[in-house]
């Protein structure tokens, strides 16, 4: 089967790259045209022979202009003010319709799916009040994490990423700040699995969240062993929990 790569920005294509010989790579960062014409995305990857196509990193939402008809196609059913989980099952289902297979970055490469068990530190806690909290953001198709600070005080994710929510909870002022994030119930995980890696623990090191806690199986370890590492370097307990 010829895979094709669509490679939006982050460190997944990158790992994807350096483990699997795709019959193309489409580089979204420097496709020329915007992503609201689909039309020629698609004609790009049919010309190049690809079958089944593995969508990977993250995409500026903001280059979805100038839609064509692919593009119209695909807004129409997310539906004025979706989320970007409804428009990526729409793209998802366009792709399909034009008769390309969708696989998922961990269909390619199944060990980067995060693992059951405490990866660094120490964990005592119940995480299933916090998982579920994401889980309950995720149904609303607005993030996929949630920090909480100091046992009462909560963050949710918004579009601004995790990054971001990291960076808010070191300005509350707390003992104790820990990370939950979960896959949205309803998102296709082929497409859209949430990730975590070296850059993450960095972070959560710098603004104090001393605990991570990542739905295990439905999430992305990116570069797994250095970020664990790292977590143990700065003090960051890491824990994967199952079903």
């Amino acid at each position: 089967m010829r895979v094709g790569l669509l490679a939006g920005s982050g460190r997944l294509p990158e790992i994807l790259r350096e483990s699997h010989d795709f019959h193309h790579v489409l580089d979204l960062e420097s496709w020329p045209e915007p992503l609201g014409a689909l039309m020629a995305v698609i004609e790009t990857l049919k010309s190049e022979g690809c079958e089944a196509l593995v969508l990977a990193g993250a995409i500026d939402r903001a280059r979805f202009h100038s839609l064509d008809a692919g593009g119209a196609w695909v807004a129409d059913p997310s539906g004025k003010g979706a989320g970007d989980g409804q428009l990526l099952d729409a793209l998802v289902a366009f792709l399909e319709r034009e008769g390309f297979q969708i696989l998922g970055a961990a269909d390619l490469l199944p060990s980067l799916k995060t693992p059951v068990g405490l990866l660094s530190g120490t964990y005592k806690a119940d995480p299933r009040p916090g998982l579920e909290k994401a889980r309950a953001l995720g149904l609303r198709d607005l993030g996929q994490a949630v920090i909480q600070c100091d046992g009462t005080h909560w963050l949710e994710e918004t579009a601004a990423g995790t990054d971001d929510l990291i960076a808010r909870a070191g300005r509350v002022e707390a003992q104790q700040r820990v990370l939950y994030k979960a896959a949205k119930p309803q998102q296709d995980l082929r497409v859209d699995m949430p990730t975590w890696g070296s850059q993450t623990v960095e972070l959560a090191a710098r603004h104090g969240v001393k605990t991570l806690v990542f739905e295990a199986g439905k999430t992305l370890a990116l570069d797994r062993k250095e970020a664990t590492a790292k977590a143990e370097a700065t003090g960051v307990s890491i824990m994967g929990v199952g079903p």
